[in-house]
């Protein structure tokens, strides 16, 4: 409204301004001086009105003549860069905009008669930068023929001013803390309708807190930094993996593509359907599989390995080769066996033990990684965790149960192809959830469409209702946290959560976090890292171990871009080259971007040193080969 009227009274608002060799005073910020010439068809009250009319405007103001030197600034934008009106009269324009500013851009602009608009950065007396909205324009005074360019700048939320607070306002200084107290009154508004409703988000609390620290902080600098992290609140993907804009490792090509197909959203080019067993017969088929099980021999080797299973040296491998690839048969009987599931729930062991068949039947052994094998490395993982915290009283022995279930299923009937590949394809499981955590959600449904589908194999039928429920929200949950796009999010909450002090960590026998300690949410926080430690445990195993878990995952992603190549689908790891790919740079990478941190997170806080040892053994194993060009891993000479 203010800006038409300096468009809509050119050669009125041109009579209020003197010439540069003029001395000016200013009365209510009107510019007068001893030689005024006004517009003849103007009173000079007309346009003393003006200029104090938009002297007490909400919005900054600008005047400047055609050497772009200041004939006129209203009190928002005097207070505003805590200047008063004498210090400011005529100087140069440039002598506000702070230099990282293009400001010659503009000036052309204005100088070749159009009008500019943009982002702008003033300079306050004592050096702040304060980001603006502007409006420029070139105004042309017929009368005397003389050229002004008007700025019109949008106040910002940290410099809101309402009509009646300019007087109220310290002379020659900008009252930051008025200005800010009414900034946010709008806004705590809003949220004070929030607050009525009998429904509450806690991230409306955040806001109110933050709100409340803007009204108390006396800083611009403060509340602008409040205010940005409120912007940050304000979307929806809050914990989303980024690349960080300075990060040094976007200039690694290998570092990138890990973590683009790992923890970043594929592209949605749906091309052709991929072959799915999500068809009208499928669990008809799955289901007749229990009966074609393999009796599991009883074989001294398989002993010798069960007999490690509640330590972190258990040789699934091992168990897998003299099994007939049926390790999570043999390593679930032993595990459940262990905690006593058939008293948790309430069910035989004719009917876990048939239900841990259905699930390895349903594990695709022609998968290089993603197989039986890798849930029964799992399992295992999650039990010698989950006995770690068995003494400190952290779960209940059916939220343990359920961690131990998720573990089995966490990837069944998993095709060898990541979550990419499925949206790249046009998958009918990509097409069935919408391209979202699309191989998580297929684990967590068929496990439950497995288990129901049949009585003899249903080993929820003995719970209450009401436990049926909540372990199964649990498992759900679990199964839905393996999903590497959701790394960072459970990472960084556990890490918020439950980080221990340097003096704490410095110091022997420091106390531990206490059930007590933490509330119903941290205990979700805690048992989805189970479950993800777990997970990506390989680079924490036994050496021998680490370099087959490496050769197999990394055969199951050469396979997926040898599909991808002769499909002409979207390559999603192009570092995974059968021929050119340098495997222990991938595992450095791996170690680096996804595990190491997150595993002394996890030593700081169960303490497991022996994960720690052998990741430092394993990355130095790795390090080594990178530095002598080597790009296989070494074959055992034993």
């Amino acid at each position: 409204m203010i800006f038409g009227l300096f468009k809509g009274s050119r050669s009125g608002m041109g009579c209020s301004f003197s010439r540069r060799d003029s001395k000016p005073s200013c009365v209510l910020g009107a510019w007068r001086n001893s030689d005024e010439k006004l517009d003849p068809s103007i009173s000079p009250n007309v346009h003393r009105s003006v200029l104090a009319a938009i002297n007490d405007v909400r919005e900054l103001i600008v005047i400047t003549d055609s050497t772009h030197h200041i004939r006129f600034m209203n009190s928002s934008m005097a207070r505003a860069l805590e200047y008063s009106m004498q210090e400011i009269a005529d100087q140069p324009f440039g002598g506000v905009v702070q230099d990282s500013f293009d400001l010659s851009s503009l000036l052309k602009t204005l100088e070749q008669g159009s009008e500019w608009s943009g982002r702008i950065r003033m300079r306050t007396k004592s050096g702040e930068s304060i980001p603006l909205s502007c409006r420029s324009h070139p105004v042309e005074i017929p009368v005397e023929r003389l050229s002004y360019f008007v700025h019109m700048m949008e106040i910002p939320l940290d410099l809101q001013l309402s009509r009646g607070s300019v007087s109220s306002l310290r002379k020659g200084s900008y009252d930051k803390k008025s200005l800010i107290s009414e900034a946010g009154s709008a806004r705590r508004q809003s949220l004070a309708k929030l607050h009525s409703l009998p429904l509450e988000a806690p991230i409306t609390k955040v806001f109110s807190l933050l709100c409340e620290a803007q009204e108390y902080s006396s800083s611009i600098h403060v509340f602008q930094k409040l205010e940005e992290v409120m912007e940050i609140l304000r979307t929806t993907e809050l914990f989303t993996s980024q690349l960080k804009a300075d990060s040094m490792m976007r200039e690694d090509p290998l570092t990138t593509s890990l973590i683009e197909a790992l923890i970043t959203k594929g592209s949605n080019s749906a091309m052709m359907p991929l072959e799915s067993s999500n068809d009208p017969t499928f669990l008809a088929q799955i289901i007749a599989k229990k009966n074609a099980g393999v009796t599991v021999p009883a074989s001294r080797k398989i002993r010798e390995a069960l007999k490690k299973i509640d330590t972190w040296d258990y040789d699934v491998i091992t168990v897998e080769k003299f099994s007939n690839c049926r390790p999570l048969i043999c390593t679930g009987s032993k595990i459940f066996a262990l905690f006593d599931a058939c008293k948790i729930l309430n069910t035989d062991w004719s009917t876990l033990h048939m239900w841990l068949d259905l699930m390895e039947a349903n594990y695709n052994r022609n998968v290089p990684y993603h197989n039986s094998t890798h849930a029964a490395d799992v399992l295992q993982a999650t039990a010698y965790f989950l006995l770690k915290l068995k003494s400190r009283g952290f779960f209940d022995e059916l939220t343990e149960m359920c961690c131990l279930i998720a573990a089995v299923c966490h990837d069944i009937d998993h095709p060898g192809k990541n979550n990419h590949f499925l949206n790249n394809s046009g998958a009918l499981l990509s097409l069935l959830y919408n391209d979202a955590s699309v191989l998580e959600q297929h684990h967590a449904s068929l496990t439950f469409r497995l288990t129901l589908a049949d009585e003899s194999v249903n080993i929820f039928k003995g719970l209450p209702a009401s436990s049926y429920s909540s372990a199964r929200s649990m498992i759900v949950d679990l199964i839905m946290s393996t999903d590497m796009m959701r790394h960072i999010e459970h990472y960084s909450k556990f890490a918020t959560i439950y980080k221990k002090s340097p003096e704490e960590t410095s110091q022997k026998g420091a106390k531990l976090v206490e059930p007590t300690d933490m509330t119903s949410d941290d205990i979700i926080v805690l048992r989805r890292m189970v479950i993800k430690c777990a997970d990506v445990a390989n680079p924490t195993r036994p050496l021998k171990l680490c370099k087959q878990w490496t050769s197999r995952i990394c055969e199951e992603y050469f396979q997926q871009a040898d599909e991808e190549k002769a499909k002409n689908y979207p390559l999603v790891m192009e570092a995974f080259d059968r021929q050119s790919c340098s495997i222990p740079a991938t595992q450095l990478a791996f170690i680096t971007i996804f595990v190491n941190d997150m595993m002394r997170e996890w030593d700081n806080f169960l303490g497991v040193p022996e994960l720690i040892h052998h990741l430092n053994k394993n990355h130095s194993y790795w390090k080594e080969l990178h530095d002598k060009g080597c790009k296989k891993i070494e074959e055992d000479k034993s």
